[in-house]
């Protein structure tokens, strides 16, 4: 079982590594993701102002365009107030067909007298009739001769205005006002054009966003969320209008999902103070970017692990199990076994095992182990195991045991092994490739195991043989 720690501790420590790799990659990947969208907020955040102002400066310009048209005086030329409300009618009408061809047709098209006041508009010629927009800062500037863009509420709803004068001899008669609301559809392209969603915000609270359902409309409840989050807490939309430019970053969550947020004020309106919007990036991109990739090095720590596994089985089946079986052979010799033969166990230690079997026989004086040689030949030679051995208690009665200690090892085992075989031959037993080698191996090795086991000085054996029964006593000598 130890031979397999190395395997365990290579699996070990490829288990540590790939969770310590996968959390510091997830780590910085989802610390780089949220840097990156936080950037990214702040970004489309300037880009949109920076159109917002582009787009104000075209829509007055818009404005001016038709308002510097030949036939707008004109209106104003008319005899009577009937005859002047039925020229504007049919210019705003004229103006409104013009947009159209354009693909930009508006939500109101309105023509004002000198005074700030409605004198028609397109639809409905009655509609908003007299209705004074003098107090309005863009009308003010319009009939001042100037063109300029704004924010209103308009029938309750949303929308951007822009004004510019219609110039007469002597200066400016009127204006022409155009005015598109801000619509679900226009946050859908601008969150296309700066590559985040967005809100428009106007007088505390949402107008639109660029949030959709599954059936493509817009997310009413997304919208509604962004005011609790924009005008409660820490009241972005209120830190971007009273400072004037864009938020910090801020991470907000709606509906369960997370976002880097940056509020800012609307650019290039004249009076308007109170529209703005918000820009928001998903912070889920890069948590899933960093669940992709620490899945994917999951996948290879694994992968990796069971190679290792796989390494450490082929490891042991070819070169810890035939060591252990050699080492079982070496156990079998130790314990008094000399005809141990080591098979071949794997072609990386058939080289050892042929040696080891050399190395036996040459110790115990036998012919070395041929490997051609059949089996059958070796069940008529004699055996070690055949020599019998009684431990006993190691005091076996009219044994002289202090006579057999003195006697030499050179006398003592050469004595032992003629009485071995003259027993043997009057038994009529075969001693065939019995030696004194092999003979005197058994006997050392046995010894060697008792001496320990009784923890005694000497063992001596004595050979008792009564017909075909020999059996070598043991003698404990203290």
């Amino acid at each position: 079982m130890y031979r397999f720690q190395i395997g365990l501790i290579a699996a070990g420590v490829l288990l540590v590594s790939t969770v310590a790799i996968v959390f510091g990659v997830t780590s910085k990947l989802g610390a780089h993701a949220t840097s990156e969208a936080e950037a990214q907020a702040r970004r489309s955040a300037a880009v949109y102002q920076q159109m917002s102002r582009l787009e104000g400066l075209e829509f007055a310009n818009v404005a001016s365009k038709y308002a510097s048209r030949d036939s707008m005086p004109k209106v104003f030329d008319a005899a009577d107030e009937t005859e002047r409300r039925k020229a504007a009618f049919t210019q705003c009408e004229t103006i409104q067909k013009m947009l159209e061809a354009e693909s930009q047709r508006a939500a109101i098209v309105a023509v004002l007298d000198k005074t700030g006041k409605v004198v028609a508009r397109d639809l409905n010629a009655n509609a908003m009739y007299g209705e004074d927009l003098s107090g309005k800062e863009v009308v003010k500037e319009a009939l001042a001769g100037k063109r300029s863009r704004d924010v209103w509420t308009l029938g309750g709803r949303t929308t951007r205005v822009a004004v510019a004068p219609i110039m007469g001899p002597s200066g400016p008669v009127g204006a022409v006002l155009l005015g598109y609301v801000l619509s679900h559809q226009e946050a859908r392209k601008l969150s296309e054009m700066i590559g985040a969603e967005i809100g428009l915000f106007h007088q505390g609270k949402m107008q639109t966003s660029s949030f959709v359902t599954s059936e493509g409309k817009e997310d009413g409840n997304e919208t509604q969320a962004m005011t609790a989050v924009l005008f409660s807490g820490d009241k972005l939309a209120e830190q971007a209008l009273s400072k004037g430019q864009p938020t910090d970053v801020k991470h907000i969550e709606l509906d369960g999902a997370k976002y880097a947020a940056v509020a800012a004020p609307s650019t290039g309106n004249l009076g308007d103070k109170t529209s703005g919007f918000a820009v928001l990036v998903p912070l889920a991109a890069g948590a899933g970017l960093a669940s992709s990739v620490a899945t994917s090095m999951w996948m290879l720590g694994i992968i990796g692990i069971l190679l290792v596994a796989f390494a450490a089985g082929l490891t042991a089946r070819r070169f810890v199990r035939p060591l252990d079986q050699i080492e079982v052979g070496v156990a079998e010799i130790i314990n008094g076994n000399i005809d141990f033969t080591f098979k071949p166990v794997g072609p990386d230690f058939e080289g050892l095992s042929n040696g080891l079997n050399v190395m036996l026989a040459r110790l115990l004086g036998r012919d070395d182990p041929d490997e051609d040689q059949v089996e059958e030949e070796e069940g008529t030679k004699w055996k070690a195991e055949q020599m019998v051995i009684e431990e006993g208690e190691g005091q076996p009665a009219g044994v002289d045991a202090q006579a057999l200690a003195q006697e030499s090892e050179a006398a003592y085992y050469p004595r032992l092994f003629n009485e071995y075989i003259t027993a043997l031959r009057n038994a009529g037993v075969r001693a065939d490739g019995v030696s004194v080698q092999a003979f005197t191996a058994k006997l050392r090795l046995t010894e060697g195991g008792l001496k320990r086991k009784w923890k005694c000085r000497m063992v001596r054996f004595v050979m008792v043989a009564s017909g075909e029964n020999i059996v070598f006593r043991a003698v404990k000598i203290a």
